[in-house]
């Protein structure tokens, strides 16, 4: 069992919203600013979940025991390729500023306030962490999680080593079964913004059999915060 049957039972009685993260999800937290895919909005919608969880009774955070190992091994690596593009991007506005004065342009440049970002996100990016009630790991898991990798089934596919995806997505669906089973009726979605395991490819559609696995226990898939936060109704 994933969750004990008196944390099953609790957040049952509470019926909020349930929210299972992945560690991709969690990092892009503090991932580059500079990627186009960043978005205003959703950084927005990040908080406002996060701020919702923090309440206690607003929303349900779950962090599976693997996304908190993966967590543990990633984070350094991407707080220090945040950092790197964050001064190249210093670097290149700089660049124009100076160029621009050159040829007439006047006013100061002001992005010296843009320098304290990635300790910001590094500081929410812990808040999930310290909100999330963590899903520990069990052999029935492990077990769904190889004959997923064998089928193979999404995450799974041949040629590719997808052991630890599957671990999670298994965990999550153990844990809302049984959450289901004890009465929650309140939404749950599975958020990972790694869609190139999960859509289809060339599509913003979740592959059918993964599709099929989520609807069996009422569990949404959610490719980013944005999306998510619409899912679980907040």
């Amino acid at each position: 069992m994933s969750l004990s049957s008196g944390d099953i039972a609790s957040l049952a009685a509470l019926n909020a919203p349930v929210l299972c993260v992945d560690t991709c999800t969690v990092l892009d937290v503090i991932r580059d600013i500079t990627r186009e895919t960043v978005t205003p909005s959703d950084a927005l919608a990040g908080l406002a979940l996060l701020a919702a969880a923090e309440t206690g009774a607003g929303l349900i955070v779950l962090m599976a025991g693997q996304v908190s190992l993966e967590l543990a091994s990633h984070v350094a690596g991407v707080e220090e390729e945040a950092l790197s593009g964050l001064k190249k991007f210093q670097a290149q506005i700089q660049r124009i500023h100076d160029v621009a004065v050159a040829y007439g342009a006047l006013g100061p440049l002001q992005v010296r306030h843009i320098s304290g970002h990635v300790d910001r996100a590094k500081t929410v990016l812990d808040r999930w962490e310290n909100v999330a009630r963590p899903v520990p790991h069990n052999d029935g898991v492990a077990s769904r999680a190889f004959r997923r990798v064998n089928a193979p089934r999404t995450p799974a596919r041949k040629g590719k080593e997808s052991m630890k995806d599957c671990v999670i997505v298994e965990a999550y669906i153990e844990a809302a079964s049984q959450l289901r089973a004890a009465g929650l009726t309140a939404p749950i979605v599975f958020a990972s913004s790694n869609t190139k395991e999960y859509h289809a490819p060339n599509t913003t559609h979740i592959q059918f059999d993964i599709a099929a696995d989520l609807s069996a226990v009422s569990m949404e898939y959610a490719p980013n915060f944005g999306a998510a936060k619409h899912f679980l109704g907040l």
